[in-house]
């Protein structure tokens, strides 16, 4: 098994970790644009069979000879590079996963079927956390009844102690956070496909100790496929972000006021983009060191034998400070490279741009994520 990945974050360095864990693995690639990134982590894993290239994501004539290499990459970078990066895998006849997080991206992505099915290949978009993993549990869920009237999926990577004002810490792109938060989420009502604002809709939620009360609201690219997979079969499905109450007002405020905007303004005779401004302005406040934590809540409402029903799936997962994974990169990265895995060995037989809860066995999916001690209680 040859694997490439693409970016040498903190994401990136969990599926890493993951791959290595792997007897068949004969070589690991890994690109990234800072030389000083790759050398951490070749000093991380100080392993042979890692070998790392400063090439930017986006040098598509640099990283062809490298994807004719190896049977399978995965993309960790922001998600602006997907699309090229997956023409490029469909052309090598290279599968291809990425953490995805953008629907117009995906949508695109998907409009590559016929191509990656004629080369025989499997793209997965969204293999993350939320979007990725999720979707998977979610189909895992929805096959315990008979009939589904609604779904809600709530999911958060959060900081164990949080500093105000905005209760959070960054445990994944700022880039792809702010996303999340300006893009419409996409819903099911009435059975139909529908989209609604994010930061919206906030609600309050109840987990175990040390959490508590805690709020959950509306935000974009978490339920990936799903819509369009249950539209007409299921009447409501949503997803929502779990957070510290009070960062759903905060945030949307600034939005609102248009701090997340494209526009360009002028200060002291320079120019810069709103947007690229608030990520700077965020990202270092928020990056301060803490534990993390992921609280998952998955709850699908139904039938079974002829009775209502309630089934719940529900995962509180931490860092492993003796691997130096944070929940956020377990949860995230694991998933991923768990999915890669089974396409280069076989176990998802579906070629095309394929939907995580249609194309990838679930029994064998979590069978894997237990193997990695990402757990679910269930609760009926």
């Amino acid at each position: 098994m040859k694997v490439l990945v693409i970016g040498s974050g903190k994401m990136a360095q969990g599926v890493i970790y993951d791959l290595l864990q792997n007897d068949q693995l004969e070589k690991l690639l890994l690109i990234d644009q800072s030389e000083k990134a790759l050398q951490e982590m070749q000093k991380r894993f100080n392993n042979t069979k890692l070998q790392s290239y400063k090439i930017f994501a986006d040098d598509i004539n640099s990283l062809r000879p490298l994807f004719e290499q190896v049977d399978g990459v995965i993309s960790a970078v922001p998600y602006d590079y997907n699309l090229a990066l997956t023409k490029l895998a469909i052309e090598t006849r290279s599968h291809f996963v990425d953490l995805g997080g953008n629907n117009t991206i995906v949508e695109k992505q998907f409009a590559l079927d016929p191509k990656a099915k004629e080369q025989r290949i499997g793209v997965v978009p969204d293999c993350g956390l939320a979007p990725g993993m999720v979707s998977i549990v979610t189909a895992h869920a929805i096959n315990e009844l008979a009939r589904v009237d609604s779904v809600k999926i709530r999911v958060g990577g959060l900081p164990v102690h949080p500093r105000r004002p905005l209760n959070y810490m960054l445990v994944f792109s700022v880039h792809g956070l702010i996303n999340e938060y300006i893009e419409d989420a996409v819903i099911l009502e009435d059975g139909q496909i529908k989209t609604v604002p994010s930061l919206t809709e906030a609600e309050e939620l109840e987990f175990p100790k040390p959490f508590g009360l805690m709020e959950a609201f509306y935000t974009s690219g978490g339920s990936s496929t799903l819509p369009q997979t249950y539209s007409g079969k299921i009447n409501y499905l949503d997803y929502k972000t779990i957070r510290y109450p009070g960062h759903c007002h905060i945030m949307k405020a600034m939005i609102d006021l248009g701090f997340a905007g494209q526009s360009e303004l002028e200060l002291d005779g320079r120019k810069f983009k709103t947007r690229a401004a608030f990520e700077e302005m965020l990202s270092k406040p928020l990056q301060y060191e803490d534990d993390d934590v992921v609280l998952i809540r998955i709850t699908v409402r139904g039938q079974k034998g002829g009775d209502r029903k309630i089934v719940q799936y529900q995962a509180i997962e931490y860092g492993d400070k003796r691997a130096g994974l944070t929940a956020m990169m377990r949860t995230t990265a694991f998933p991923a490279a768990i999915i890669l895995q089974m396409l280069i060995e076989g176990k998802i037989t579906e070629r095309g741009v394929l939907r995580q809860e249609l194309s990838i066995p679930v029994e064998s999916f979590m069978q894997e994520l237990e193997k990695r001690n990402i757990n679910f209680e269930i609760f009926e």
